[in-house]
């Protein structure tokens, strides 16, 4: 808390980290909606900034919650970040890129129970990802309807999002079906222990997740829709 208001802990994507030659491509990405969202909550937003691709937990300790933001490619420092929240019971909501990221920690901890790994789980998400080529997500058609999300509530990006009766999204959003906006090439296929599947699309595609009462993930974009918002006052609870 800071002056009576929750801090949350933004996490930024990376889309080159360490896979070129220029030491200046490894950078880490803000969105703005995020932060809007957050503020708009009462919550005040904080940068998490990884150092050499990695968290260190002195900074998670500053923060109450944390956003998992949209991107390109889940890394380590991802892993890095829920595991911790689920080690202190902080509540995570991960949007498009950080619902993936969800998936992928939940993926590389079942397997690091099968391979009776002892290390840090961020370390096995690594080799998995970039030396194993481990199937954590599969592609998809048709949910990257325009080359960008515009601004405002644009129905050319939305589609319908069917919603688990009883799940916590469900609950969240007051409904069991919503229109979310969506900017995706990559979804879950095979949902990983652990993990429930609280909505869906039309043709299938794995649109929200959950673990107990404090992880939510959905592969839409409720930080671009200002029908949405209600999701980010489940972080400010």
């Amino acid at each position: 808390m800071f002056a009576g208001q929750k801090i949350i802990g933004i996490v930024p994507m990376s889309p080159v980290f360490g896979e070129t030659e220029n030491r200046y491509d490894d950078k880490y990405l803000f969105t703005d909606t995020y932060g809007v969202r957050v503020m708009e909550a009462g919550m005040l937003p904080v940068g998490v900034l990884p150092v050499e691709g990695r968290i260190r937990t002195n900074v998670l300790e500053l923060c109450d919650g944390f956003i998992l933001q949209g991107g390109k490619t889940v890394r380590p420092h991802h892993i890095d970040v829920i595991d911790y929240a689920l080690q202190t019971g902080k509540k995570v909501l991960g949007i498009c890129l950080g619902c993936q990221g969800i998936q992928c920690y939940f993926a590389t901890k079942a397997e690091a129970e099968r391979r009776h790994w002892t290390g840090n789980l961020a370390d096995l998400y690594a080799i998995l990802k970039f030396q194993e080529n481990y199937p954590f997500l599969g592609p998809v058609e048709g949910h990257k309807p325009s080359l960008f999300l515009p601004r405002g509530n644009k129905d050319v990006t939305k589609h319908k999002v069917f919603l688990a009766e009883g799940s916590h999204a469900a609950k969240i959003f007051g409904n069991t079906q919503v229109m979310g906006a969506s900017f995706h090439i990559l979804r879950i296929e095979n949902p990983a222990p652990g993990l429930v599947v609280s909505g869906r699309a039309e043709d299938g595609t794995v649109e929200a997740i959950e673990y107990g009462d404090t992880v939510i993930g959905t592969q839409f974009h409720p930080d671009a829709d200002e029908d949405l918002h209600i999701i980010f006052d489940w972080l400010a609870q």
